[in-house]
C-alpha cells in the first residue's frame, strides 16, 4: 500500500495583502499548504480549527502582536510545541527580545532571505517530526 504524503500546513499571519500573497506563492512553490490570516484573531480561529505544522507571523498586526499570536496559539493543547517563525520590517532589539520571550523559534527581517527562510522552515518541521517520534516511542516504554 502506497502512502500519500500530506503537505505540511503553514499558518501565515500577515496583515498586508501584497506581502501575504507573495509569501503564500513562495511557500506554495516550496510545496507547503498555506492557511492565510490577515490578523491575529483570524490566526487564532484558523489554528483552533486546523491541523497546522508551523506558524509564520508578522510582528505588527492590526489587533495584536506576533508574540501574542505565538503565545495564544501555543495555549491550544495540541499546538503547545508548534514551531513559530517571526517576521518584522523593523530590526529592533525590542522586537527580537519580545519574540524570544514568546518562544519564537526563528526571527527574520523583511524581506527575508528566502533560501534561509526555506532552510529554517524545513529544519523546524523536521525537528517537530523528530520530536513527535520521540513522544510516540517513549509512550510505549
Amino acid at each position: 500500500m502506497q502512502r500519500t504524503r500530506t503537505r505540511p500546513k503553514i499558518l501565515l499571519v500577515e496583515d498586508y495583502a501584497d506581502s501575504r500573497q507573495m509569501l503564500t506563492l513562495l511557500l506554495e512553490g516550496m510545496d507547503y499548504c498555506v492557511l492565510p490570516a490577515a490578523n491575529g484573531q483570524d490566526a487564532l480561529i484558523t489554528a483552533a480549527n486546523n491541523d497546522i505544522d508551523l506558524v509564520l507571523t508578522d510582528f505588527n498586526l492590526p489587533d495584536m502582536t506576533g508574540p501574542t499570536v505565538a503565545r495564544n496559539v501555543r495555549k491550544l493543547d495540541r499546538l503547545t510545541y508548534i514551531p513559530v517563525v517571526m517576521l518584522t520590517a523593523i530590526d529592533a532589539y525590542e522586537h527580537r527580545s519580545l519574540a524570544a520571550e514568546a518562544g519564537c523559534d526563528a526571527f527574520f527581517i523583511k524581506p527575508p532571505d528566502f533560501e534561509m527562510l526555506k532552510a529554517t522552515i524545513e529544519r523546524l518541521l523536521q525537528l517537530k517530526k523528530d520530536m513527535a517520534g520521540v513522544a510516540v516511542d517513549t509512550a510505549f516504554n
